[in-house]
């Protein structure tokens, strides 16, 4: 029974079950009490008619008037009449039933009675020295209320039952739509994530477009971490390929120091072991950059790069970490010693909801075919170890910004940042300013 209705079909079912029962047994038991008061209400009515119309006829004689009573009485199923006079009460039938307490006194009052005692009903017209009427038992009209609720248990019941299956089949052809869904979700290869067709379903369309927005969501994930694997194999052939240069020419002037005590080869193997030094010393702070939390605080950059010897233009309050920002500008300045030519100027410009921060040395710039590649790490103009920018880069996607090289009368670097009123998590975009 649980497994039953622990399907919304199931569920369904019972449902409409139960509302048809909570529809039809009360509806049955006000139809037979309805009718029953019906009934005795058209037997009362015309029993005071028929008497009014005897009583119209005038006198007559106690017999003659017992025996109009007993055919009345026929007429109307079976029934007791009754003559109310001075010598007492004559009665059409033995034994007779026993009368009201009250209809005698009404009566002698000239007044008419109709009601319901024990089970029958009384109907009397008053008339000089007492009066007339009849007593019918009201069997027959309880009895209807009893035939009509065996009418619906019976009939009725089949009538419900029809209305069940008929709703039921309607109910399999409008829960198709949800079953097709099912159905087209399980024949479904896992790596496919195409959004869903329209199920045609008023009702159901939420929930497709609510899956389809999953399922872009899952597919831009996957994307990513297949981008996200990608880069990291990339770094990876390129960190042991950038190794292993210098520790084969380390070996090599090893090799010739094991023969001969070579000045210049002693010089080449140490210069060789400090350019290994700096490759494994960036990659260490590269993977820290990317594992370590933020702490970032309002920052004024024109103070902060003031403080570094930077001229700058413009102004700017930021949301940013300072030992990573200033990370970030000393492998830039260090970057333009390197390659480029002090000095270096500074540019803020306030964008969306960021600023960007440009670093603008005085020398001829970023080779061309070096700028779409430049923030990628180990990418160099022949000299260093190519993680500078990478490590410039790292910075401003901790901040939930991005970083981009320029020529711009000289080598330029920019870093987009939050602004400071703005509440960002590390790593997420915080706007589409840049």
């Amino acid at each position: 029974m649980a497994t039953a209705f622990s399907s919304l079909r199931g569920r369904l079912f019972l449902l409409l079950f139960l509302a048809l029962l909570a529809l039809a047994f009360p509806l049955a038991f006000l139809s037979a009490k309805e009718a029953e008061r019906a009934a005795s209400e058209d037997l009362r009515r015309a029993l005071f008619t028929r008497l009014y119309l005897l009583g119209e006829e005038g006198p007559r004689e106690e017999e003659a008037l017992l025996l109009e009573l007993f055919r009345l009485a026929q007429v109307y199923g079976g029934g007791t009449g009754f003559v109310v006079g001075e010598g007492g009460v004559a009665f059409t039938e033995e034994p007779p039933p026993p009368l009201p307490p009250d209809l005698p006194a009404l009566l002698a009052e000239g007044r008419a009675y109709q009601g319901v005692w024990r089970g029958t009903l009384y109907v009397a017209l008053p008339q000089a020295g007492g009066g007339f009427g009849l007593a019918v038992p009201l069997e027959g009209v309880a009895g209807l209320g009893r035939r009509l609720l065996g009418l619906y248990a019976t009939w009725g019941g089949g009538v419900l039952l029809g209305v069940f299956l008929l709703f039921a089949l309607g109910l399999s052809l409008a829960l198709r739509p949800l079953e097709g869904l099912a159905r087209l979700l399980a024949l479904r290869p896992p790596e496919d994530l195409s959004p869903l067709p329209d199920p045609g379903l008023r009702e159901l369309r939420p929930l497709v477009e609510a899956l389809n927005r999953r399922l872009a969501q899952v597919e831009g994930l996957l994307r990513e971490l297949s981008q996200k694997e990608e880069a990291a194999r990339r770094f990876a052939r390129h960190a042991s390929h950038e190794l292993r240069t210098p520790l084969t020419a380390l070996k090599g002037y090893l090799e010739v120091l094991r023969r001969v005590p070579e000045p210049r080869a002693l010089e080449g193997a140490w210069r060789e072991a400090e350019r290994m030094e700096a490759l494994l010393s960036g990659l260490l702070r590269l993977s820290r950059l990317e594992a370590s939390p933020l702490s970032p605080r309002p920052l004024d950059l024109r103070a902060f790069l003031e403080e570094r010897g930077v001229a700058v233009a413009g102004e700017g309050v930021v949301l940013a970490d300072p030992e990573l920002l200033a990370l970030a500008v000393e492998n830039i300045l260090e970057n333009a010693r390197r390659h480029g030519k002090p000095p270096v100027r500074a540019e803020l410009h306030r964008e969306g909801e960021g600023v960007w921060l440009w670093l603008v040395d005085a020398g001829p710039g970023f080779p061309e075919a070096l700028l779409p590649r430049a923030l990628e790490p180990f990418v160099h103009g022949g000299k260093g170890t190519g993680l500078g920018l990478a490590l410039v880069a790292a910075v401003a996607r901790a901040h939930g910004g991005r970083a981009r090289v320029e020529n711009r009368g000289g080598a330029a670097v920019g870093l987009y940042l939050p602004l400071a009123s703005l509440k960002v998590s590390p790593g997420a975009p915080f706007g589409k300013g840049g």
